[in-house]
């Protein structure tokens, strides 16, 4: 009688009222010790709530309010809770006859960040558009019909199907079909407690399962199986028994069979797995939940699957305490893997739709896009290119001359931080003849080319235009004969870049094009465009010859503005920390047919590493967990981004990982510390 009035209490004080039971969770989540020791404070708070929210009907929260999200920033977030370590959590339950375990968010995991969100997908597989919110009801409508019928709320999947069948005309046979499939699909072993399992396991420990759940326990092995739970001696599943851990009553059950025996039960839910089995006389062992660590560190604003898949990648691969991650890697695996995973889903739906022979990635940045591409996909031929903004600007400048103006006069004399002499600028574009020249101008080879003599010098290089175009046509007769052997006998090809202007694939489009006087279909796509001037490339981008993934002027506008117009500019360059890659900038040929390269930032290469490598695990895991619906894959650019837009919210941890690094904002050796630079527009 006890437990049914206390259920009964708990759904009238608490559970009714959304307010109330953020609350009162929080609260009991936060203050889990203090909730057990001392019940007295727990009701009195739960006396205030419902005065508050109840008698007086207040809005305002009373002691929680729901705080906007911020990303982890105390270096990794992998450690934000410490869990003990494999080995002596094991070792701690070695003292006991039998060793219970929860199932769900203990033995075994989902990919999402909310359970119910599976029913998503369960809805997708059955074509009822309306399933998710369906199912939820339907499972409220039979919990509590039968806790009126019984004094308990113990129901099987079975009864759930039967209401939903009867509102959509499914057999309650498909839908639950459809579910057990979809659950043994997505579920996994939770790397944590299964290397404990299976220690106990080998050292002949006695263990049963114990879980409050509407899935019978012949069906429940079979999902447990799966994951390669098999060694225990007994499965407890409230369903079967019609009562459950919270109620204590499961509990009681298992006391009985284990008469005399030592028993302690390891679980996530703090008042089913901990206060109750408390309650009946076992010992516990708590395992916080790896959602209920990491969702408050997740982007929002996503859409809700592809939102709960990423989020759900995360939490359970950094939050289960089997390993913990270094801060670099964990940027590339939480903040850029999506955009890079959608970005490469992306270009290969274009291709096969386009009929694209080959893919030219651009160096630097399609390093990393190229590995993860050939991770997903084998049935797209593809390059890595070597390129650059000088490569580019060298070689196409017969068809954009302004190009080669803008990139070595001008965004030289705009960059204050970095201003370099009449002479640097030519020696580091390759226009070291022209040197004793510039006295025919009045510039001095060491004097510093600013705002104020930057057109003087542009008039210098347009004067002698005929020998900056002899000083590369031998390069430019080497950097043809690559690009054919690259692209070989395909007709039809897509160029791929990070961004922002698509000069790149634009000037090397240009490029074949006139040089090879050839047939050609060439698409140019770049994850996002940015420009500081509204007309660059405006007639690319309404034909579709510059095609963006995530936004542009005329596509997702809003991402654009908030791109273009937030932290002074420079999110460009934090956007392009995910995609660096671990050699120098390609600077085009010599005379002699030799490839040549600007100075290695060898300093950078090790983060570099860590994040291409969490990049690449996140791509591979979200792939193998996602297989068998790939139309998760297909990752919006609004969502793609947003991983990104999550992290701008606070500069502190990219200040923290990268503000010692070198970063290149030109062309040449014009390498500065990031934290100078954000310095210097003050961020």
């Amino acid at each position: 009688m006890y437990s049914t009035i206390k259920e009964k209490l708990y759904y009238l004080l608490v559970a009714r009222n959304n307010n109330i039971n953020y609350e009162y969770s929080t609260y009991k989540r936060l203050n889990s010790e203090k909730h057990s020791k001392f019940p007295c404070l727990s009701i009195y708070k739960l006396f205030r709530l419902n005065l508050h929210y109840r008698i007086f009907r207040c809005k305002k929260h009373l002691y929680y309010e729901r705080k906007t999200r911020l990303p982890y920033l105390d270096g990794s977030e992998s450690e934000a809770f410490k869990r003990q370590n494999v080995m002596h959590f094991a070792k701690g339950l070695l003292q006991y006859d039998v060793i219970s375990f929860d199932i769900f968010d203990t033995l075994i995991l989902r990919p999402f960040a909310n359970p119910t969100d599976l029913f998503l997908l369960i809805g997708h597989a059955l074509e009822i558009p309306a399933f998710y919110q369906i199912r939820i009801n339907a499972e409220k409508k039979v919990r509590q019909e039968k806790f009126e019928k019984t004094g308990n709320y113990e129901i099987t999947i079975s009864d759930i199907y039967k209401v939903i069948e009867r509102r959509t005309g499914i057999s309650a046979d498909k839908g639950i079909q459809t579910e057990l499939e979809y659950e043994k699909r997505y579920c996994f072993a939770n790397p944590y407690m299964k290397r404990v399992y299976d220690m106990l396991v080998e050292l002949g420990k006695k263990i049963i399962i114990t879980s409050d759940m509407y899935i019978p326990g012949e069906q429940m092995k079979e999902i447990l199986t799966s994951c390669g739970y098999t060694n225990y001696e007994k499965l407890y599943v409230s369903c079967d028994y019609g009562t459950s851990k919270r109620s204590g009553g499961l509990y009681e059950i298992v006391k009985s069979d284990y008469e005399g025996k030592t028993i302690v039960h390891v679980g996530d839910n703090y008042e089913s797995d901990i206060n109750s089995a408390k309650d009946c006389g076992l010992d516990t062992r708590f395992y916080r939940n790896c959602h209920e660590i990491g969702n408050k560190y997740r982007s929002e604003g996503m859409s809700e699957i592809i939102g709960s898949a990423y989020a759900g990648i995360i939490n359970t691969h950094l939050h289960n305490g089997d390993k913990t991650y270094s801060p670099y890697y964990e940027y590339g695996f939480i903040y850029g893997g999506l955009y890079i995973l959608g970005y490469c889903h992306w270009i290969h739906e274009k291709c096969k739709k386009e009929g694209i022979e080959k893919v030219l990635f651009l160096a630097r940045d399609g390093a990393i896009y190229q590995k993860v591409f050939n991770m997903l996909y084998d049935d797209v031929p593809n390059e890595y290119v070597l390129w650059s903004r000088i490569a580019n600007a060298k070689y196409s400048l017969e068809y954009d001359k302004n190009d080669f103006l803008r990139k070595v006069v001008l965004y030289r004399s705009l960059n204050k931080n970095a201003l370099m002499t009449a002479g640097e600028i030519l020696n580091s574009a390759g226009l070291q003849k022209l040197i004793p020249l510039l006295s025919d101008f009045n510039i001095s080879s060491d004097e510093l080319i600013t705002i104020e003599n930057e057109q003087i010098f542009e008039e210098f290089i347009l004067e002698n235009w005929n020998s900056v175009l002899e000083v590369f046509k031998i390069q430019k007769e080497s950097c043809k004969e690559y690009l054919k052997k690259i692209i070989g006998s395909a007709k039809s090809i897509a160029i791929v870049d990070v961004g922002w202007q698509g000069s790149g694939p634009l000037g090397l489009k240009n490029l074949i094009k006139h040089e090879f006087c050839m047939d050609f279909n060439i698409r140019c796509f770049i994850a996002g465009f940015r420009t500081n001037n509204v007309t660059d490339n405006l007639y690319m981008l309404s034909t579709g010859e510059l095609e963006p993934y995530m936004f542009s002027r005329n596509f997702n506008q809003s991402l654009y503005m908030s791109h273009k117009n937030t932290n002074k500019g420079l999110n460009n360059i934090f956007f392009e920390m995910f995609t660096q890659n671990l050699s120098p900038s390609f600077s085009g040929w010599d005379n002699r047919n030799n490839f040549n390269f600007d100075f290695p930032e060898i300093e950078s290469y090790s983060y570099i590493k860590k994040i291409h490598a969490g990049v690449f695990d996140f791509c591979k895991y979200y792939q193998k967990k996602f297989m068998k619906d790939l139309f998760l894959l297909n990752i919006s650019g609004h969502d793609a981004y947003s991983s990104f837009k999550f992290i701008l919210k606070d500069l502190r941890l990219i200040k923290k990982l990268f503000g010692n690094l070198p970063y290149s904002r030109g062309i040449g050796f014009d390498n500065m510390k990031l934290k100078d630079l954000i310095a210097g527009v003050g961020l």
